[in-house]
């Protein structure tokens, strides 16, 4: 087997292509059917009564003609001259029970008049004209399909050694073959030339690479699977050796993190400054028993973003803006605590790189797991700047807390450092530079004591002792935790790669 690039003397590689030597026993239908991939077919949809067809229209400016089927915007008002493709098809609606339309077909006729040209809005209008029934003329774009299809969760039930089935695309051999169906390689083996043929290709963008068997701490030897967006898989990919392992999964991961990047960049184009996308990536998660007795896996793959100041956990990526409120936990970056769990210290399991990501809510923390060190170090970097860009903007915050029995409010402020104001007398009665923190210890529940360096001080050590009580001290400890790293961050970035928060697994 041979795993090789799709476009070649780029670069950044858009997908993976796996290709085996064409021994010449593809049968004849797989042929055909590649060769009928771009033939236009006539479909016929006729409305029920009091229905539609079974079709949805996005159209410019957000607007849509309600028919429950979603095309994406094309025609000649779109720059890159995109086609109008059939992203959904909807269950019990004339469009799904005609049986001939499948999730990246684009349409290039309307009761056989060609829309080549025509706006989308005018394609429109000719399908509110048809009446009660229409004829499509639809042509088949299987490298569409990937991007149009929703993102399956990536679970071991859900069928992802396979590619879409019947009712979302064509067959899988013409799915992964078409596309490349005229780029063979030919290399001369025993002294034949001899065709290399493909038996699937994956996109990149938002991919996945992994080594463990799933939902499992035990890890191939020498293999590896990657995992695209649209949940298909690659299968099982075996390295001749350790070296050449390492040499591909570096090699695939550079361009996944390439296309990510550019990801990013697209969305922050439309994005508020204050709404900015840092980072996006896959990650995995600890499962407790309850979560993971019935199917007996232990962990479960999150796609994670920063966005902003916010934290995001989804269970699959979100493919536009709409998906990106539709996250399965959310935290502000200033309301949690990253600690990394290093390997040489006791885990929940044999898998490395893991770290937890605290909360203040009466929900287990997040026990996660990177692929590799360099992933968390990637995402660890991109939190702190997160971190250090949310608490600039946000300069302090003060919580309600009470000193020495009197009702006071904590102040941090990313220039002033930490004070106490006194209500009753509406003054402060205290305040420390960031730099004079020596210790800070909570209960967990209501008391939380900070030790400050002070010349001042009568203490033979010079550290002084404030015992503060608040009814929310987890947020309290996390934020303050967050405005000491932004503060370090500003002077010193590098002082926390060899001086990082360290947690316990069983935290």
């Amino acid at each position: 087997m041979s795993v090789t690039k799709s476009h070649h003397n780029l670069d950044v590689v858009n997908e993976l292509c796996i290709q085996v030597i064409d021994d010449g026993t593809a049968e004849p239908e797989e042929a055909k059917e590649t060769l009928m991939e771009n033939a236009t077919r006539q479909v016929v949809i006729v409305k029920k009564p009091d229905s539609g067809f079974g079709l949805s229209i996005k159209v410019s400016g957000g607007n849509h003609m309600k028919m429950d089927l979603n095309i994406i915007q094309g025609g000649s008002e779109n720059a890159q001259n995109m086609p109008i493709v059939i992203s959904k098809i909807f269950k019990g609606l004339p469009a799904d029970e005609c049986g001939e339309l499948f999730i990246g077909d684009a349409i290039v006729e309307v009761n056989g008049v060609s829309i080549e040209g025509q706006s989308h809005d005018e394609v429109v209008n000719m399908l509110k004209s048809s009446g009660d029934q229409v004829t499509l003329g639809v042509r088949h774009f299987t490298h569409m399909t990937p991007f149009l299809k929703p993102a399956q969760s990536l679970q071991p039930d859900s069928t992802l050694d396979q590619l879409f089935d019947g009712r979302s695309s064509r067959s899988n051999k013409a799915q992964s073959e078409s596309r490349f169906s005229d780029s063979k390689w030919q290399q001369h083996i025993g002294g034949q030339e001899k065709k290399w043929k493909t038996l699937t290709s994956l996109p990149l963008a938002m991919a996945y690479v992994t080594r463990y068997l799933w939902g499992t701490d035990n890890i191939r030897t020498n293999s590896f699977e990657v995992r695209a967006v649209d949940g298909r898989s690659s299968g099982i990919v075996h390295c001749e050796d350790t070296a050449a392992l390492e040499q591909w999964i570096a090699h695939i991961s550079k361009h996944i993190l390439s296309l990510n990047h550019k990801s990013i960049k697209m969305s922050n184009k439309y994005l508020h400054q204050s709404e900015q996308i840092s980072y996006i990536g896959w990650v995995n998660e600890y499962l407790n028993d309850d979560d993971q007795e019935e199917l007996k896996i232990r962990w479960q793959p999150r796609f994670l973003i920063l966005k902003g100041s916010d934290v995001c956990f989804f269970d699959v990526p979100p493919l536009n803006s709409e998906d990106l409120n539709k996250c399965v936990y959310l935290y502000k970056c200033y309301d949690v605590a990253v600690k990394q769990v290093p390997n040489t210290s006791p885990r929940r399991d044999k898998r490395d790189n893991c770290f937890l990501i605290e909360t203040p809510m009466q929900i287990p923390n997040h026990y996660l797991s990177f692929e590799s060190a360099a992933g968390f170090e990637l995402f660890e970097q991109a939190y702190y700047r997160t971190v250090y860009n949310t608490i600039t903007q946000m300069q302090s915050r003060t919580f309600a807390c009470n000193f020495e029995g009197r009702p006071s409010g904590i102040v941090f402020d990313i220039k002033q450092g930490i004070s106490l104001y006194d209500i009753p007398t509406k003054s402060y009665i205290w305040q420390y530079r960031f730099r004079d923190l020596q210790a800070v210890a909570d209960d967990g529940k209501l008391c939380v004591q900070l030790s400050f360096t002070d010349d001042r001080s009568l203490n033979p050590d010079r550290i002084e002792v404030k015992d503060i009580e608040c009814e929310d001290v987890v947020t309290v400890v996390f934020n303050l935790h967050s405005f000491v790293l932004a503060k370090i961050v500003s002077t010193d970035p590098d002082y926390l790669k060899s001086n990082r928060y360290v947690g316990n697994a069983e935290d």
